[in-house]
């Protein structure tokens, strides 16, 4: 595939910290190194991907290096370009079930830029057979003939797992929940982005942790919260950062 000029896409480092929704230890953050904002090149040998994240092993002029990015479209062989400000050492990945000696936290992050083929109208709504969302940490296509373990029970308080369980009953209402904030992300596409989790669901399935979406908000990780919003289902921001439901226009009452 003939490679254009690089493209930039600029990743928040609060959101490379997001790692895995909140779930990754972070036991070894103060072993972090910053590095010049220089930008380095290599290509692509491996792709691991992590909930809305994706791990690459790259070729660095013979020298292999992994390095995290926020999920983006990059396939092996691609040769991307990034930063090395921060460089973690001894950070261990749960969901991967692997530690890493050093990985590379890339903030400045330059892809290919690849010719586009014409997309067909069956591409464009969908129905090719093809997942367009196989293999993103986040993204997992709609499942239509997905049938809920429980029947719908509408409720005054639904738990995490209710939501992910009921999301297509529960689509477009505005409902509360409570639970307590894994992570806060602010100001990421013009969004605060809050992870909230109750105790319910899989954390395997993803079901144990669901995303709010609010204009601002002053709540941090720790915080019992009362949560209300409206829920929107198969939502695509792009750029891999799919989700099956998120509450969006969420407000929050510290518990």
């Amino acid at each position: 595939m003939k490679l254009l000029p690089f493209i930039l896409i600029t990743l928040f480092t609060t959101m490379t910290y997001a790692v895995e929704a909140g779930h990754e230890e972070h036991d070894h953050e103060k072993s972090a190194q910053t590095a010049p904002q220089t930008i380095y090149y290599g290509k692509v040998l491996e792709i691991q991907g992590v909930m809305g994240y994706k791990y690459l092993k790259v070729d660095e002029n013979g020298t292999q290096h992994w390095v995290a990015i926020a999920n983006a479209p990059v396939t092996v062989g691609d040769k991307i370009g990034y930063d090395k400000r921060t460089i973690m050492h001894d950070f261990e990945s749960k969901s991967l079930g692997k530690k890493f000696k050093e990985i590379i936290f890339a903030s400045d992050v330059y892809l290919p830029q690849k010719v586009q083929k014409p997309k067909s109208m069956k591409d464009m709504l969908g129905l090719s057979s093809k997942d367009p969302h196989k293999g993103m940490g986040m993204g997992m296509s709609p499942e239509d003939d997905e049938k809920p373990a429980k029947p719908f029970v509408k409720k005054d308080v639904y738990t995490i797992e209710e939501v992910h369980m009921w999301r297509k009953s529960l689509e477009g209402q505005i409902i509360t929940l409570e639970g307590t904030v894994f992570k806060v992300s602010h100001q990421i596409m013009k969004r605060d982005w809050v992870h909230l989790g109750d105790g319910t669901g899989i954390e395997k399935e993803l079901t144990d942790d669901l995303v709010f979406t609010a204009a601002s908000t002053d709540i941090k990780a720790g915080d019992k919260v009362i949560a209300k919003g409206k829920v929107v289902v198969n939502k695509d921001f792009g750029y891999g950062y799919f989700y099956k439901v998120l509450i969006q226009d969420a407000t929050f009452e510290v518990k």
